[in-house]
């Protein structure tokens, strides 16, 4: 491979890339949030690739891909806390898709040769509850979004 791909790219630049963004986005929300520090805290978040579709195009050199990204969010507390880190997972939700909706204008408008082809403009996904073995009395709040990247294909 010659050059870096455009979905690493798009997705981990350290200057434009939506993973850097988010992880800026975790680390503010961490912040805005100091009163709840006690009751909740932030694991990694995990990346998913879903469906994905190549098609030529007659006015693109390349082929275009859409690529299905779903990311997870898990969010730990204890059990007792369960509605207020319900509300803070649906706080930090919209948090996040501004995060992404923001990070595609912007990617838009300074990359050169815009490997992105289309804003993103839909954030779909869900916040799911569950509790956990360890540390007793836990449970994990786990936002799930869900969105597509059109970009050209890279060779």
């Amino acid at each position: 491979m010659s050059e870096i791909s455009n979905i690493r790219k798009l997705l981990s630049d350290p200057n434009l890339g939506l993973f850097p963004q988010i992880d800026k986005a975790i680390k503010d929300i961490q912040t805005s949030f100091t009163e709840y520090k006690e009751i909740f805290h932030f694991e990694h978040y995990d990346l998913e690739f879903g469906t994905c579709q190549t098609q030529v195009t007659a006015n693109d050199a390349r082929p275009i891909i859409t690529q299905f990204i779903i990311m997870e969010f898990p969010i730990i507390g204890l059990s007792k806390d369960k509605f207020d880190l319900l509300m803070l997972a649906a706080e930090i939700q919209n948090n996040l898709d501004a995060t992404i909706m923001d990070w595609s204008t912007r990617e838009r408008s300074q990359y050169d040769n815009k490997p992105l082809r289309r804003p993103i403009t839909t954030v779909g996904g869900k916040i799911d509850f569950q509790t956990v073995d360890q540390p007793n009395n836990s449970c994990c709040v786990t936002i799930f979004r869900e969105f597509e990247l059109t970009y050209a294909a890279s060779f």
